[in-house]
C-alpha cells in the first residue's frame, strides 16, 4: 500500500450523483458498475500513478543520469527512458482501460433508457431560455474526425435528431471520471470562473455573458444561478449535445440560450458580451484556429469587458517528467491538440488578439468554496484561469 493511502478517501457512490429529468433510471448493477468504476480509477490514479513516478524517480531517471550525465531537457527525453517501463505501461493500460469501459457501461444504461430519456426530452413543457441551431453550420474537422476523448462517435453524433451524445456525456461522466470532486452536478469548474470574477474583480457585475464550447451547460448553469438577472448565451457547434443542453437546464429551472455556433466566426454583433468564458474548452482546439477565436473574443467584448479561460496549468515552469506524466491524454485519450496549448505563450496569443498585457491575469485559481454561501457541495481543485480585460 502507499505511504499516504491512509490519508485518502474513498470516491462517493454513483448514487450521490446530481439528479434531474433526463437522468437515467440506474438498476441494482448498473450502480455496482458504476461504483466499482470510480474506484478502479480511484484506485489506479491514487496508487499506481505514484508507483510509476516512483520508478522513473529511483531507476528511470538514474539510468538516464548515467547516459548522459546530467537531467532530461524535456518531456520526449523522458518518454523514451519510461516508454518499456512496466510500472508506466500498468498504470497506461489500466487508465485507457477505465476510460473505455466507462463508455461501455454508461453506453449500455443510455441505450436501455433511450427511448423513455428522448420522451421526456419530446415532452417537455417548460421553455426557459430559448435554443437556435443552425443545420448549415459546417462542424469543425477537429471535432468530426476525433472520437475525442474516446468517447464513441463524439459529441456530434445524432441519432435520429435525439440527444444521446449529450445524455452519454452527462451520465456518469465527469461525476464518475472525477469521483464527484467537481460536485454533485459536476459544475466545479463554472464556480471556480465565478470565485475568481470575486476575488480579482470583485465589483464587476456582467449584464451579458457568453459561454464558449459550453457542451451540455455543466460550467454554464453557475453564471446564470449567481448572475440571475444576467443574460446568458452559451455556443457550441454540436446539435446533439446543445438539444440536451437545454432540456436539461430547463429541468433544472435556469434560463440559458443556446446557440450552435463556431466559436471562430459567431456572428454576433461587435462590443456585445461583457463576459466570455470557457471552461476545458481551448485545449481541443489547433493552433490556427485558436488564432481565429483570440480575435473573435476581443471583437465581441464591450469595452471593460473581460474574458476568462479555466483550463489546467500550463508546461511552463513544470519539470519535464511532470509535463511527461501530464501529457498521457494526447497520446491515449484522443485530444491531439493538449500538449501543443499547454505550450502555447498564452501572454503572446492574447495580445495578438487585441488585449494588453498589463491587463491578463493569470493564476491557480481559488476553489469554489470562496463563495461557499452559493455551493453546498464542492472539492476545492487546482484550476489554472487565464484571464483579461478589454480597454
Amino acid at each position: 500500500m502507499h505511504p499516504e493511502r491512509k490519508n485518502r478517501l474513498q470516491p462517493p457512490s454513483i448514487r450521490h450523483e446530481g439528479k434531474h429529468g433526463l437522468s437515467p433510471n440506474l438498476l441494482h448493477d448498473d450502480v455496482a458498475r458504476l461504483d466499482f468504476q470510480m474506484t478502479s480509477n480511484f484506485f489506479v490514479s491514487q496508487e499506481i500513478l505514484p508507483a510509476a513516478k516512483l520508478s522513473w524517480k529511483h531507476k528511470q531517471q538514474p539510468k538516464f543520469f548515467k547516459t548522459y550525465n546530467r537531467l532530461p531537457k524535456n518531456r520526449k527525453e523522458v518518454r523514451n527512458f519510461m516508454k518499456d517501463d512496466y510500472l508506466w505501461k500498468i498504470w497506461s493500460s489500466l487508465k485507457r482501460n477505465n476510460q473505455e469501459m466507462s463508455y461501455y457501461n454508461r453506453g449500455e444504461i443510455i441505450q436501455r433508457e433511450e427511448i423513455k430519456i428522448n420522451e421526456k426530452y419530446k415532452n417537455q413543457k417548460k421553455k426557459l431560455g430559448n435554443i437556435f441551431l443552425n443545420s448549415n453550420l459546417q462542424v469543425p474537422d477537429y471535432i468530426t474526425k476525433i472520437d475525442i476523448h474516446c468517447m464513441p462517435n463524439g459529441y456530434n453524433s445524432d441519432q435520429g435528431k435525439g440527444i444521446y451524445a449529450g445524455s452519454n456525456y452527462d451520465t456518469a461522466s465527469l461525476y464518475l471520471a472525477t469521483g464527484g470532486e467537481l460536485g454533485k452536478y459536476s459544475d466545479g469548474a463554472g464556480w471556480a470562473n465565478i470565485a475568481f470574477i470575486k476575488k480579482y474583480f470583485p465589483n464587476f457585475i456582467p449584464k451579458k455573458i457568453l459561454d464558449l464550447g459550453c457542451t451540455i451547460g455543466h460550467s454554464t448553469l453557475p453564471l446564470k444561478i449567481f448572475w440571475p438577472n444576467s443574460d446568458i448565451y452559451a455556443i457550441d457547434a454540436c446539435a446533439p449535445v446543445l438539444r440536451y443542453a437545454f432540456s436539461r437546464s430547463n429541468y433544472l429551472n435556469t434560463a440559458i440560450n443556446y446557440y450552435q455556433k463556431n466559436a471562430e466566426a459567431t456572428g454576433f454583433k461587435s462590443n456585445t458580451f461583457d463576459l466570455i468564458t470557457s471552461s476545458m474548452f481551448l485545449h481541443e482546439i489547433p493552433q490556427k484556429n485558436l488564432k481565429s477565436i483570440g480575435k473573435e473574443i476581443f471583437r465581441l467584448l464591450k469595452p471593460n469587458g473581460i474574458m476568462l479561460h479555466n483550463e489546467q496549468p500550463q508546461y511552463h515552469g513544470l519539470k519535464a517528467d511532470e509535463q511527461f506524466f501530464r501529457e498521457w491524454d494526447t497520446w491515449y485519450n484522443n485530444e491531439p491538440m493538449r500538449c501543443a496549448f499547454r505550450d502555447m505563450d498564452l501572454v503572446r496569443w492574447a495580445e495578438n488578439s487585441g488585449f494588453k498585457k498589463q491587463n491578463i491575469v493569470q493564476k491557480i485559481a481559488p476553489g469554489a468554496s470562496y463563495i461557499k454561501e452559493k455551493i453546498k457541495t464542492f472539492g476545492d481543485g487546482t484550476w489554472f484561469i487565464f484571464s483579461s480585460l478589454k480597454n
